[in-house]
C-alpha cells in the first residue's frame, strides 16, 4: 500500500484535497472523446496563433487573411480557445479550492541545484516554455494534441512520441537535478 496516500475526507477539510487519478483520467478521456467526435483532436498550442489573429481582426488588420500561415487558423474565438482559457481559469480555481496559491516561486529542488535567484528561475522557465512552444508550432501541434489525442486513437506517432517524451523527461531530470559532488 502507498504510505503517501491522501485521506480525502480529512484532506478536504485541511485544503489538501486532490482529485483521484482514475476520475481525472475518465474525465480527460470523456473530454477527448467529445473533442474528436465534434471537432478534431485536442490541442492548445494553435491558440498562440489564434489569439494574434483575433487581435489583428479586432484592430482592423487584414494580415491574418493575406498571410499564408495565419490564414490557416481562425480569427475568432472557438471552443478550443475557450478550452485553453478554461484550463487557466480552472487551474486558478482549483488552487484556491485546495487552499490557496503556491507563492513559492523557486522550488526547493531548483534552489538546491541552481540557487535561489528568482530572475534565473523565471528566465529558465520562460526559455523552456518558449522552446517547447517553438517546437510545437514547427511540428504543427503540441504535446497535448499528440500525446492525449494521438495515443488515445492508438496512432503510432502518438505512442512513439509519448514514450519518447517520458524517457527524455527522465533523462533530463536526472541530468539537471543530479546531486552535486560533496
Amino acid at each position: 500500500m502507498n504510505s503517501q496516500r491522501v485521506d480525502t475526507r480529512s484532506s478536504r477539510r485541511s485544503g489538501n484535497w486532490r482529485m483521484n487519478w482514475i476520475l481525472g483520467g475518465i474525465l480527460l478521456g470523456l473530454l477527448n472523446t467529445f473533442a474528436v467526435a465534434t471537432y478534431a483532436s485536442l490541442g492548445v498550442s494553435r491558440n498562440y496563433v489564434v489569439v494574434p489573429n483575433v487581435l489583428l481582426r479586432v484592430f482592423g488588420s487584414g494580415l491574418y487573411e493575406s498571410n499564408a500561415y495565419l490564414s490557416q487558423f481562425p480569427a475568432g474565438a472557438d471552443w478550443l480557445l475557450m478550452l485553453a482559457l478554461g484550463m487557466v481559469i480552472g487551474g486558478f480555481l482549483a488552487a484556491l479550492l485546495r487552499g490557496g496559491l503556491n507563492r513559492r516561486s523557486v522550488p526547493r529542488l531548483w534552489r538546491s541545484r541552481f540557487g535561489s535567484s528568482r530572475p534565473r528561475r523565471f528566465a529558465a522557465a520562460f526559455a523552456g516554455g518558449f522552446l517547447l512552444l517553438l517546437g510545437a508550432r514547427i511540428a504543427g501541434g503540441c504535446t497535448s494534441g499528440l500525446v492525449l489525442s494521438g495515443s488515445a486513437m492508438l496512432a503510432v506517432a502518438g505512442i512513439v512520441f509519448s514514450i519518447t517524451i517520458l524517457v527524455s523527461g527522465i533523462i533530463t531530470a536526472r541530468l539537471i537535478y543530479r546531486r552535486k559532488p560533496s
